[in-house]
C-alpha cells in the first residue's frame, strides 16, 4: 500500500443544518475542482437526518422544483422494520432515513484549510426526480468546450436509484439534464475529452438477480445525455481486497500513459466470518488512451492502493471507509495529485500521492 498522509479537511460539525426539523448526519463524497484563483471547490453531500420517535419512521421528501422545499413523511413503526441503511414497508418498499443535499465548500490552494463553507444548500433534490434527495457527485471539465458536467446519485419514488447529470459554465448555475443513467446505477464517472468523437463514462449498474458481482461498465454518449453501447469493463476478483464489489470513484485524469482513474474495492474484514463488517478500500486503474475498453494496469488483488488509516475512516455512520471520489493536481508539474474521499460516511479526507508512485504500485498488462 502506499504511504500517505491522510487527514480530515471537513467535519460535519462545521455545519448547520438546513432546518430545525433536521440534525447533521455526515459530509462526505465530494467533487473537486481547481479554481482559477487557485483555490480548491468542493461539491460536498451534506446527509440529514430527522428527530426520530419510538412510534413513527420519519422519511423527508423534496417536494420544490425551483427551490429547496421538504415535507416528512410520517410511517408507524408498525408497518415495516428498520434495517440497517433503511426503514422497509410490509410492502418491502424503502424509505430513507437521510435526505441529502450538495454545499459549496472553499479549500485553499494546498488542501489543507477552508476558506468558506456554505451554510444553506446549493444543489438540492427537485420533485420527481429526485424526491429522496441527491448524493455523490462527481464533476469533469471539458476543456474543449469550457464546460463542467456533474453527475450525481437521484433517490426517487419512481426511478429508485439512478444516476442524473447537470453541466454549468461557472460551477454555480447548473442546467439540470435529468436522468441519464436508470435504476440501479451509481458511480458514473465521465472522462476528461471525447475518445474517437464520443463522450466515455464508467457506471456501475446493478440488478436483483446476480449472476456476477457488482463490475465497472463502459457506455459512450454524442451528446451526454443519451448514452448507450454499454459493455462490462472491469469486475472484482475472488480472494482480493474488492472481491464483493467494486465502483468507478474518481473522474479519470489523462496522463502520458493513459487515462488513470482511482476506484473503491470492498471486502468482508473477515473472509470467514463476514459478521465483522466489510471494508471499503481504494485502487487505481489506467485505461488506454484510444481505446478505453483496454486496461493497462490496475492494482493488484493482494492489497489496495490504500485503506481506511484515520480514526473517522475506520469508525463513522458507516465504518471502515475510505470512498475515492475525485483528485485535483497539486501542481502545474501535474507529478501528484490530492485524493478526497468520504470517510466512515461522516466526514471528507484528503491525502497526496505521488503519480509516479501509484503508477509504480500496479501490475501492468501492457
Amino acid at each position: 500500500m502506499l504511504k500517505t498522509d491522510p487527514r480530515i479537511i471537513v467535519r460535519p460539525t462545521s455545519l448547520i443544518s438546513s432546518s430545525p426539523k433536521l440534525r447533521i448526519r455526515g459530509v462526505l463524497n465530494p467533487s473537486a475542482d481547481r479554481l482559477k484563483d487557485g483555490h480548491i471547490l468542493l461539491y460536498a453531500r451534506v446527509a440529514e437526518t430527522p428527530y426520530h420517535g419510538e412510534r413513527y419512521f420519519l422519511s423527508p421528501r423534496m417536494m420544490g422544483s425551483k427551490s429547496y422545499s421538504f415535507r416528512m413523511e410520517k410511517i408507524p413503526r408498525t408497518k415495516g422494520q428498520v434495517s440497517s441503511e433503511a426503514f422497509v414497508t410490509k410492502e418491502g418498499l424503502i424509505r430513507l432515513p437521510t435526505i441529502s443535499h450538495f454545499r459549496r465548500i472553499y479549500l485553499d490552494e494546498n488542501a489543507e484549510k477552508v476558506i468558506h463553507l456554505n451554510q444553506k444548500p446549493d444543489f438540492f433534490g427537485i420533485k420527481g426526480e429526485c424526491d429522496f434527495g441527491v448524493e455523490d457527485p462527481r464533476t469533469t471539465f471539458f476543456e474543449e468546450l469550457n464546460l463542467h458536467a456533474m453527475t450525481y446519485v437521484s433517490v426517487s419514488d419512481h426511478a429508485g436509484v439512478s444516476t442524473s447529470m447537470a453541466t454549468s459554465k461557472d460551477l454555480k448555475r447548473w442546467t439540470r439534464f435529468g436522468i441519464t443513467f436508470s435504476q440501479q446505477n451509481k458511480d458514473v464517472v465521465l472522462f476528461p475529452r471525447k475518445v474517437n468523437g464520443r463522450f466515455v463514462a464508467l457506471h456501475r449498474p446493478e440488478g436483483t438477480m446476480n449472476f456476477n458481482r457488482p463490475s465497472i461498465w463502459i457506455s459512450y454518449s454524442k451528446d451526454l445525455q443519451y448514452w448507450g453501447f454499454d459493455k462490462p469493463l472491469m469486475q472484482p476478483r475472488f480472494e482480493a481486497w474488492d472481491s464483493l464489489r467494486i465502483g468507478a470513484g474518481t473522474p479519470p485524469v489523462e496522463i502520458e500513459d493513459g487515462f488513470l482513474d482511482l476506484y473503491h474495492g470492498v471486502s468482508y474484514m473477515d473472509p470467514n466470518d463476514d459478521s465483522k463488517g466489510k471494508r471499503y478500500c481504494a485502487g487505481a486503474v489506467v485505461f488506454d488512451k484510444e481505446n478505453p475498453e483496454v486496461i493497462l494496469a490496475r492494482t493488484p488483488k493482494t492489497e489496495p492502493l490504500f485503506a481506511p488509516e484515520l480514526p473517522e475512516e475506520k469508525v463513522g455512520f458507516v465504518d471502515n471507509v475510505v470512498f475515492p471520489t475525485d483528485t485535483v493536481w497539486k501542481d502545474k508539474t501535474k507529478k501528484e495529485l490530492f485524493v478526497f474521499a468520504g470517510a466512515g460516511d461522516s466526514a471528507i479526507s484528503v491525502r497526496s500521492v505521488r503519480l509516479k508512485a501509484v503508477l509504480n504500485s500496479l501490475t501492468w498488462f501492457k
